[in-house]
């Protein structure tokens, strides 16, 4: 990031050092070290303005990330939770089924039973 503290005070130092022409030799020297002072202060926060933009934006980003992952955790137990009701609804539907079944011939199985042998008195 030096070179570009470099490269950025350089430019800036283009821009202002021809707007001096008219000072003496001395008052042109305090001029250029005070400008030279003040772009290299303006680089560097420069440079620190836009390294936080690049953290923030990356932190919103994986936060973004962490909240998209959370919401499809939370959607994954809810199906799976889901489809666990399903399962045990569907697994008392079947016993239910089998009580019932069962019921029904023992039933019919005893309405046509033996006839009784008829005892006959004298």
């Amino acid at each position: 990031m030096s070179s570009d503290k470099k490269t950025l005070s350089n430019q800036l130092s283009a821009l202002l050092l021809p707007k001096l022409k008219g000072l003496s030799e001395k008052n042109a020297k305090k001029v250029l070290a005070t400008v030279e002072k003040s772009v290299g202060d303006i680089a560097k926060k420069y440079v620190k303005l836009v390294q936080d933009q690049e953290k923030e934006a990356a932190k919103s980003k994986e936060k973004a990330e962490k909240a998209k992952k959370k919401s499809i955790e939370k959607e994954a137990k809810k199906k799976a939770k889901l489809a666990k009701k399903a399962a045990e609804i569907k697994q008392v539907a079947q016993l239910m089924a089998k009580e019932a079944a069962p019921a029904a011939p023992k039933s019919a199985a005893k309405a046509p039973s033996k006839p009784k042998a008829k005892v006959i008195k004298k």
